[in-house]
């Protein structure tokens, strides 16, 4: 979605919503509630076809926009979930996703100055003061195979949390094991991935001309992610608003890892048997279609046993870290908490996922004697080998 996109732009393809509710279950026969805060509270209302309704009434002036509807329209997990199962709404001009609808909403919000005051206010003044948001992660990659001219470079994003920090702790060491050259690209802040999901769309393009502009020599090189926010956001977005872009050769994490094992470049070292259940990051997997390699890698490992979860792949549940209203009290940790009930069915010992926001949001919802149950794909693959 253009970022020049207005909400009148759109309400034409809002109105073609059919209100069966398909955006909020997977796949048949089983359709389990896949929208978070439908899964909440199953009403029309708390949908994506009801953001599409606010839209539309707001247009109308039939609703106000105010703190209230800013908190419910925030209150959206951004898991894709819609747009996996609604086959409508992109089909029609301007051809845009009903998240891309939500986060034009939110983008509105932001222009009045509309903000949930608990989640979003400290991120809405660092933003507004510094056009950018994080700060970028103290990186240091081993001298025996750092590399400025390496072909591949890894993308080491900035650091929203603490999860974020520890898998790059772990990241050095694993790459080292591998013994690949790498040189590494390190944005000061955000790649705009989060400004644009939390409707900061006026700072976006700067921020954004900016990046590419550092990224551009080096767009002939594979780029090596880690955050799948980050790299749906770069291939998929950075079109829509850079006239000159040219597709880089993007790399998820789970992608490098798995040519490593297939090359012979790592190998099990640790072969005590472990049973792992995978939560499948809804950006890595809705977003890029990324569902089978991180379980090749993961059973590329001896001695790990993995056990799926009822709600996996493209039906996978999200973990509700992008939830920043509270129009439902608690619904980011409730989400989390769901998920995590899977988890415990399965009877496996560790929770693996591929996201540092996942990581974090199921960390949040456990009991601190539990925490360590819940791992990175990077982390756990860097003890075992």
């Amino acid at each position: 979605m253009k970022l020049t996109m207005t909400l009148k732009d759109v309400q034409g393809a809002a109105s073609r919503c059919l209100r069966d509710s398909r955006c909020t279950y997977g796949s048949w026969p089983q359709n389990d509630p896949l929208c978070p805060i439908y899964w909440h509270d199953p009403s029309f209302t708390f949908s994506g076809g009801g953001y599409l309704f606010l839209l539309l009434a707001l247009l109308e002036n039939k609703i106000d926009f105010n703190h209230s509807t800013a908190d419910y329209v925030f209150s959206c997990a951004s898991c894709l979930a819609c747009d996996s199962n609604c086959n409508i709404i992109h089909c029609h001009p301007p051809y845009a996703d009903i998240s891309d609808i939500i986060r034009l909403l939110r983008s509105e919000m932001v222009k009045r100055g509309f903000i949930p005051e608990k989640s979003l206010q400290k991120i809405y003044d660092e933003i507004k003061k510094r056009k950018d948001y994080g700060e970028a992660i103290p990186f240091n990659l081993p001298n025996q195979i750092k590399n400025d001219q390496a072909d591949t470079v890894l993308f080491t994003e900035c650091s929203h949390n603490q999860a974020q920090k520890t898998i790059y702790e772990a990241l050095p060491r694993l790459f080292e094991k591998i013994g690949t050259p790498v040189s590494s690209f390190s944005e000061k802040g955000c790649c705009g991935a989060s400004l644009y999901d939390f409707g900061f769309w006026e700072e976006v393009k700067p921020l954004v001309e900016s990046n590419w502009l550092n990224m551009k020599p080096l767009k002939e090189k594979r780029f090596v992610f880690v955050n799948p926010h980050c790299q749906e956001f770069i291939q998929k977005r950075y079109p829509e608003i850079l006239p000159d872009y040219k597709g880089i050769n993007g790399h998820h994490i789970s992608q490098f890892l798995l040519d490593a094992f297939k090359s012979g470049r790592l190998k099990s070292r640790r072969t005590d048997k472990v049973k792992v259940s995978y939560h499948d990051p809804c950006y890595l997997g809705r977003g890029l279609k990324i569902y089978d390699t991180p379980r090749e890698v993961l059973t590329s490992l001896e001695g790990v046993e993995l056990i799926e979860m009822g709600r996996n792949r493209e039906n996978s549940f999200c973990c509700g870290s992008r939830i920043l209203g509270n129009y439902v009290p608690h619904l980011s940790k409730d989400t989390a908490k769901e998920r995590l009930k899977e988890f415990r069915a399965t009877g496996a010992e560790l929770l693996i996922t591929a996201c540092p926001y996942c990581k974090e949001a199921f960390q949040k919802a456990m009991p601190h004697r539990d925490k360590e149950k819940v791992k990175d794909l990077i982390e756990f693959v860097e003890e075992r080998v």
